[in-house]
């Protein structure tokens, strides 16, 4: 095996590679010490990639193994760049299509995202305290995390570099923070990235549409979760690592931007 390319394994350390045989099959590789802090993600997306159904838009898990103080995961190569979110791309429609496409009856226990919500909203909550009389309060308060239980796949991080386009078809790789929860909770952690990448929020929304499960979003609680996310990518933006404060910092004024709009309807 040769390494061919090696790729962002996104906030943590470890080796992301596409490799290829001396028979020219190209596979791609994910792996990190057992002691590194991405080594429980990868064992979580080892979990979900061994329980994703075939009718899902993901790289197949190939063959696993732990060697040498090393997880090791081993998959598909899928072809593709990260998909376009800007307005008028023509990879919204297969982005659009693909996440509609996993919103299906979770078949492994993966964690719940409540849990995942409820971690917004702590962070989101600790940064009131500091801030007291911040507008967000009251839709911050509105939060029911109950709200997003359910036995639906959610991915749970769908962004640009986790969404692969190619000739009209969109690949969903990394599923480290698969969860369980209801069925359009991808589609809102997805619409402050489609504000990000250029979308007004009344633009984001209509794209939003494009999954029928869109529909049943209760709007009380979809504010909510803008508001709750707007203060966490404040918070993180001020106490995680540099590198990261100017995207958390736009992640924030996106999703402020949406609760504006949504505020005012």
């Amino acid at each position: 095996m040769a390494v061919t390319r090696s790729a962002e394994i996104g906030l943590t350390s470890g080796l992301a590679a596409s490799i290829s045989s001396t028979e020219g099959a190209v596979f791609f590789v994910k792996a990190a010490p057992a002691a590194a802090p991405i080594a429980g993600h990868l064992l979580k997306e080892r979990a979900a990639a061994h329980a994703l159904q075939s009718s899902v838009p993901a790289p197949r898990l190939l063959w696993t193994d732990d060697v040498e103080g090393w997880h090791l995961l081993l998959f598909d190569h899928v072809d593709g760049t990260p998909a376009d979110l800007s307005p008028g791309s023509a990879d919204l429609a297969g982005v659009m299509e693909a996440v509609a496409s996993i919103a299906r009856p979770c078949t492994w226990p993966a964690p719940p995202a409540t849990r995942k919500i409820g971690g917004l909203l702590r962070v989101a909550q600790e940064h009131l305290a500091e801030s007291p009389t911040n507008d967000l309060e009251p839709l911050v308060k509105a939060l029911d995390v109950a709200a997003f239980d359910g036995d639906i796949l959610v991915h749970g991080d769908l962004h640009r570099d986790n969404l692969l386009a190619h000739h009209g078809r969109v690949q969903i790789v990394d599923w480290s923070m698969a969860c369980r929860g209801s069925a359009w909770l991808d589609v809102a952690l997805l619409v402050p990235r489609l504000v990000d990448a250029g979308h007004t929020a009344a633009e984001a929304e209509q794209v939003a549409a494009l999954v029928p499960a869109w529909a049943d979003a209760p709007g009380e609680q979809v504010t909510a979760l803008a508001a709750v996310r707007s203060l966490f990518a404040s918070r993180m933006a001020e106490v995680g690592p540099q590198h990261l404060t100017a995207k958390r910092r736009w992640t924030a004024e996106a999703c402020r931007a949406w609760v504006e709009y949504r505020t005012e309807l």
